[in-house]
């Protein structure tokens, strides 16, 4: 016999000490249907949504920490710096889940209204960040706009928001703010974590 062993052979050797953990598969497959509750409700169309409540109200005092534990993980993955400024009904959603996980503490959803408060104040500061911008190109654009005029004989029907340079300027500017509101914000949902007691 060789005293080589294959690349099989070995890998076989080290799964037999692995058995499978019945319960342990068991509490992982409940804190994933507490995931599927929670984006059931994140892509419902209803703002109403009351199934994932109903849903989640059917399962023993036992699941429901680790059903409580997936609806947790999954409201925290989804805090996230808006890419569009109407994330009211977003949010709202949110909110219904973080209640859910809260039940009849309320410490989670003083942190979730801090954070809600946050990513409003952040569609603000970026909405001022265009408008700055905006102003401060303006006179650069209008420049250019002469000079092009100048070259072809006629004015050129250009807008601000397609000038590469005015882009270029607008996202080092969305850059700098996503990094300093991200920052703020992955501390807002470690502080929501804690609170939970998630990991």
């Amino acid at each position: 016999m060789s005293l080589l062993k294959s690349a099989w052979e070995i890998a076989l050797e080290k799964t037999d000490s692995i058995k499978p953990n019945p319960e342990k598969t068991r509490l992982e497959a409940l804190r994933t249907e507490g995931r599927k509750l929670a984006g059931l409700l994140l892509a419902s169309d209803d703002p109403e949504d009351a199934s994932v409540e109903k849903a989640y109200v059917q399962y023993s005092a036992e699941d429901k920490v680790y059903v409580r534990e997936g609806i947790a993980t999954t409201v925290v993955m989804n805090i996230a710096l808006p890419q569009q400024n109407d994330i009211g009904q977003r949010l709202d959603k949110l909110q219904q889940l973080v209640k859910l996980v809260d039940g009849k503490e309320h410490s989670g959803s003083q942190v979730f209204e801090q954070l809600k408060r946050f990513l409003e104040q952040y569609i603000t500061a970026r909405e001022k960040l265009i408008e700055r911008a905006k102003q401060q190109y303006l006179p650069i654009f209008q420049e250019k706009q002469e000079r092009l005029a100048q070259k072809y004989g006629k004015g050129v029907d250009l807008s601000m928001e397609q000038d590469p340079e005015f882009i270029q300027m607008l996202q080092n500017g969305f850059s700098q703010l996503n990094g300093q509101y991200q920052r703020a914000l992955d501390q807002g949902k470690e502080q929501l974590k804690a609170v939970w007691k998630i990991a």
